[in-house]
Order: structure tokens, then sequence, then C-alpha cells
């Protein structure tokens, strides 16, 4: 996959600007001589007709004379700001993108054959290591890996600073863009657009969902509702929380109060938007000397009467974002809390505590905390390593039935995996880094809900703004997911109406797929977009049940693309499977591998409580009772766990779905 996929925007044909030009300027002339010619004519009515108490009806056309001629002028005046442009402006902008698209081509081309050589002098390296470590072969292999990573750094260099020119490219078109629009503003009169209520609406109102043109001549582009409204939201959110950055702390707390969902909305905030709100609070805010705390300005402001409004911020830094959240988190243990909200979040603090003593060096941030005024449960997102620099940020989440409540054990597997995962990268001598995300920002609900669509799909929207921001954050980063039972149905509602936003996705006890996002998969793996890795352990029977015919999501992802599999047995489409019944992993923890338990279950981690499943016949729950620990797909000490980690390992060292 190349490392640069941008689509670099489209400039105006300067012959565009000039014909418009020319045709306002012709415009401006018949204006002109209209217009002179209709008032000459009005000003002699009187010396054919001569109406007593109308004496003055020959000047009845001066006022709209007056009004024209300007126009006229402003008419004259945007032919030459399209004129300018069409001359120099526009000319050299076209020059610069033809002279990008030719080093996009090279620069991939360069990337490209790097990665591959890469790849190469790795399997070479290891091949030779495997067979004789102190072997001449190895050492030669070894210089060649060298060398290999040397080009592809050179090459990695060479995409980050056509990304740079790519970016100032774009900022300069856009002001040029911007240059023309304001020559052109005095002219604009004349489409204004009413409802049928009467009232004046804008213009992008009226063409929701339409296909539009920029300018004349220009590409047809696709303006959705839900873009537009997102970006609406975005503004409005950011206007919002500019008032609380110096509103009195009480309007501030009555707002609040009167909209608690608030801080929980801001979440779906556009994250460029985000991140320029952010920039822009914090070149006017100052930290203490000590640089412990912000002193003064808005942060410092926000930081007292609404951290939350920052905290759930995507797109802001994982450290900004952990500060404010732990403000909050503090506010609302000092406060009012029913008893359930009281646990939930206490748990969280002593994990946090728990956390903090078990590794003082594992950076762990607060990504999000917000109360979830439907369901009256707080909300949390949990980054465990440096989620702002590492080159593979791993997001895993839930199934049914699973809250803040169930912090602890969701932790430890997020911990464990992080731990694995660079410990396996540095035994392979790798410098690369991989954080792991606990995600628990979604109301996955409980055993009446398992059919059900709604919940994952609201899931699935803050799935994405999460993965947006960790984009906005971290530039080419690799970015996968870990799913657990509905929680797979969720993530494929999300991937389906993302396409490209994540590498590479791995399902454990799958509750099942919609058909769409089954035929999304298929597509997406088919276009190289995406690796699927799916698994079902023969003791999981309860996973079953959330794929029965009546559910809303009954595709099994181990079926996806089965009916366009290759008369050789090669499947185009199709998920990679791995097993979680109980075997040997190559290549964990050692070149040899080891032994890897059975899933035991449906459970995520090694547990001892009782399980549910819906009784057909009677309607109600049966209470499945365990009497011994069982295994989970995410215990450590089970197949599927190391097989993932080795995956995982495998896809960063060899830059599998790694962006541009």
């Amino acid at each position: 996959m190349s490392a640069i996929t941008t689509e670099l925007p489209n400039v105006v044909d300067p012959a565009v600007l000039e014909d418009l030009g020319t045709r306002i300027a012709a415009g401006a002339d018949a204006l002109h001589a209209t217009t002179l010619q209709a008032n000459e004519r009005w000003a002699r009515l009187p010396e054919v007709f001569a109406v007593t108490g109308a004496e003055g009806a020959f000047m009845m056309l001066v006022p709209a004379k007056t009004s024209t001629e300007l126009f006229a002028d402003a008419m004259e005046q945007a032919q030459k700001t399209l004129s300018d442009a069409a001359t120099d402006t526009f000319p050299a902008l076209r020059t610069r993108r033809k002279e990008l698209a030719s080093r996009i081509i090279a620069v991939n081309e360069q990337w490209d054959a790097a990665q591959s050589g890469l790849e190469c002098a790795n399997t070479a390296y290891w091949s030779a290591y495997e067979s004789d470590p102190a072997s001449d072969t190895t050492r030669q292999m070894g210089t060649a890996q060298t060398d290999a990573t040397d080009a592809w750094n050179a090459a990695d260099a060479a995409v980050e600073e056509l990304k740079a020119d790519i970016r100032k490219f774009v900022h300069d078109l856009e002001d040029a863009e911007d240059e023309v629009a304001r020559g052109l503003k005095k002219i604009s009169g004349g489409d204004t657009v009413a409802g049928a209520w009467g009232d004046e609406i804008l213009a992008s109102q009226a063409s929701w969902g339409e296909s539009i043109r920029d300018y004349p001549g220009g590409p047809l582009t696709e303006v959705g509702l839900a873009d537009r409204l997102r970006d609406r939201l975005s503004t409005k959110v950011a206007n919002v929380i500019s008032w609380m950055a110096t509103a009195d702390p009480d309007d501030v707390e009555d707002w609040l109060d009167a909209h608690p969902d608030f801080p929980g909305a801001v979440g779906f905030v556009a994250v460029a938007p985000a991140a320029k709100l952010w920039d822009d609070l914090k070149k006017k805010s100052t930290r203490d000397a000590a640089g412990e705390q912000w002193e003064d300005g808005p942060l410092a402001h926000l930081f007292d009467v609404a951290p939350a409004v920052i905290g759930n911020l995507n797109g802001i830094p994982a450290d900004a974002r952990d500060e404010f959240n732990r403000q909050t988190l503090k506010e609302w243990l000092a406060g009012d809390l029913t008893a359930e909200q009281r646990a939930q979040l206490q748990g969280l603090s002593d994990n946090l505590d728990k956390q903090k003593k078990a590794d003082p060096d594992l950076p762990i941030a607060v990504l999000s905390l917000f109360m979830d005024t439907t369901e009256g449960e707080p909300r949390a997102t949990l980054g465990f390593g440096d989620v702002d620099g590492a080159d593979q940020i791993t997001t895993v989440t839930h199934g049914i039935e699973t809250d803040l409540s169930s912090l602890d054990p969701w932790a430890a597997s997020a911990v464990s995996m992080h731990s694995d995962l660079n410990a396996e990268l540095a035994r392979k001598g790798s410098s690369a880094s991989s954080a792991v995300v606990l995600f628990m920002e979604w109301e996955s609900g409980g055993t009446g809900d398992v059919w059900n669509i709604e919940r994952p799909d609201a899931g699935a929207e803050r799935l994405a703004q999460l993965q947006r921001g960790f984009e906005m954050g971290n530039p080419g980063v690799q970015l996968d997911l870990d799913l657990h039972s509905l929680g797979t149905s969720m993530a494929a509602q999300m991937i389906a109406d993302n396409a490209g936003l994540v590498d590479n996705v791995w399902f454990y006890g799958s509750a099942g797929v919609s058909q769409d996002a089954a035929e999304a998969l298929e597509g997406q793996i088919r276009d190289g977009d995406i690796s699927l890795h799916v698994t079902h352990a023969d003791d999981d029977w309860i996973a079953p049940v959330g794929r029965v015919e009546i559910s809303e999501h009954p595709v099994d992802p181990r079926t996806i693309g089965e009916a366009t599999e290759a008369a050789t047995g090669d499947a185009t489409g199709r998920p990679q499977m791995f097993s979680s019944n109980g075997g040997w992993v190559e290549d964990f923890h050692t070149p040899e591998g080891e032994h890897g338990e059975r899933t035991e279950g449906h459970n995520s981690q090694r547990s001892t409580e009782r399980i549910y499943l819906l009784d057909f016949t009677r309607l109600n729950r049966l209470e499945v009772g365990l009497d011994d620990e069982a295994v989970g797909y995410l215990d450590p000490a089970s197949q599927s766990y190391k097989q993932a980690i080795v995956d995982h390992v495998g896809a960063i060292l060899t830059g599998q779905g790694k962006r541009g």
C-alpha cells in the first residue's frame, strides 16, 4: 500500500476565471448602459405628461440608478480580482499541483521499494538467525537489514517532507480561493433564498445532499446532510466552550446543569476544529513556573469550572485530555452521586492508583470521561502507553453487560497486551512501540438487547471519532482493533461506514455482523484496505445466540466472502481465521513459541462469574454456573491471546495497513 494516498485538491483553470471576469465586465457595461438609458427616458416624462401632485416623479429612478451604478462598480472590481488571479496566482498553483502530483508518484515508488526491501531483509535475517545466530550469513543478512532500514528511513523522511509540502499547498490554495471570494462578495446580492416559512436561509441549507460545484467549471462534490450537521455541531460546541472559557462560573454551572449531555457531546466535534480550538486556547493560557498546572488564561478557567468539556475532545493531546479528565473525576467524587455511579467512579480512581503503583513508568491517560445521561452511568476510555507517539494503537472493547464496574479485568487485559506487544517488539530488535486503548464509552446493553443494532450503531459513532482523534494527534499511526462479542457487531458497523480508518481487526467470539457490514468488510478485505482476523472457540455456545435468524446482525464473520472462494482454495475477501481451541503458538516469547490454552466458553477474561443465555422457551434468562475458573479469549494464557500478540507484532513490523 502506498505511503501517500492523499488526493490533491483541484485548482480552478485560470481560463475559467478569466471567462467569468469577462462575462462580469460585459454585464457591468450592459448594466451601466441600460440604467443610464432607463433613467434618461424616465426623466423626460414631464416633457410629455404634466400630472398635478406628481411633479417629482421624474426623480423616482435616481435611488435605483445610484444603487445600480454602485453594483456595476463592484462588478468591475470583481472582474479585476478575477483577472489578477487568472494571470498570476492560479497558474502558479496549477504548476505546483502538477509538480506535487509527480513527486507523489516518485516518493510512493521509493517508499514501496524501501518497504518491500525491508520486508525481504527482515525475512532473510530472521531465517539466517534461526539457522545459526553466529554464522557469517547471519552477519551479512544483519548488515543488509541495517541498509534496508536506512533506506526505509530515508524514504519515510521523503514522505514526511512531501506531506508538509502538500499541507502548505492546500493552505495556499485555500488562501487564494478566499482572496477571490472576498473580491466577489459585493456582487453576491440577488442570491437570497427564502424558505417556505418566508425567512431567509443560507444557500448551503438549500443544497444539503446535493451535487454542487465549488466554482464555475469546477468538479462536482457531494456534500451530505450529515457532514453539514457535523460541521454545525463542531462550530456550535466550539463557540460554547469559548464562551465558558471566560464566563462567570455560576453561569457555566447553570448552563451545564441545563445541558448535562454536553460533555459527552463534545466527543463528536470534528477533530480538526477540536485541535484548532485547543491550540487557540493554549496560546492564550500559561502554566505555573513548575509547569504542573494551568495558572492563567482560558484553560486555567476551564480547568476550574468545566474540565470535562476539554477532556472529552478527540484530536487534542492525550496528556491534555488526561489532565482535564482526572480533574473531572476528582470533582465528581467530591460531589453528589448515586451509589452505583460512586462505586464505578471510585473503582476507576482506585484502578488508576493501582496501575501507577504496579508500574510507575507506564503512561496511563484518561482519554474520555462523561456521564451517559440516558443510562445515568459514567463512561470512559483509557490509554496505556504513549498514544501520541506510538507506531501502533490497538483499541480493545467489550460485549454486553459491561460497564465501568467491569474495569479491573478489562484494564488488566489492556495492560497485559501493552506489555507483551512491546516486549515482543523489543525481542525482535524493533524500535517500534505499541499503545493499547480500552474503549468503554458505549452502552452495550444486556441480553434483551443482543439482537438489536441500535446500541452497536451508537457505539460505532464514538469508536470512529476516537480513531479519527488518534489520526489527528499521531499521523501515520497504525490503527488496530481487538473486539469481543457484541463489540464485534459494533466495530463492524464502524468499519463499514469508515473505509480506511483502521488497518487490522481481531474478532473474538463474535455476536455477528449485519448483512450490509459483512458486504462492506468483504470489499475492504478484497481491496486491501483492512485485514480481519476471526476466532470462535468450540466451547463458546453463547456467541451464536447473537447470530440467530431474527437478529439484526446475523452474519457469522467467519463466513464473510465465502461465495467468492477461488477454485484453488485461496479466499478473496475473506477474513483470516485463528484458533482459540488450544494449541501451539509459534514465535511467542521465543522463536520456538509456546502452548496456548483453549478458551472455555464465551468469557473475555479468566473468570468464575456466571454467564447468561436467553431461554427461547420461557423467554427469560438462565444462569449457567462455572465451578472452576474458565480461560477467556483475552486471557494471557489463551491461544487466541498469544496468537493475536504475534499477529499484531507482525502487522507493525511489516507495516501492514500503514497509511500515509
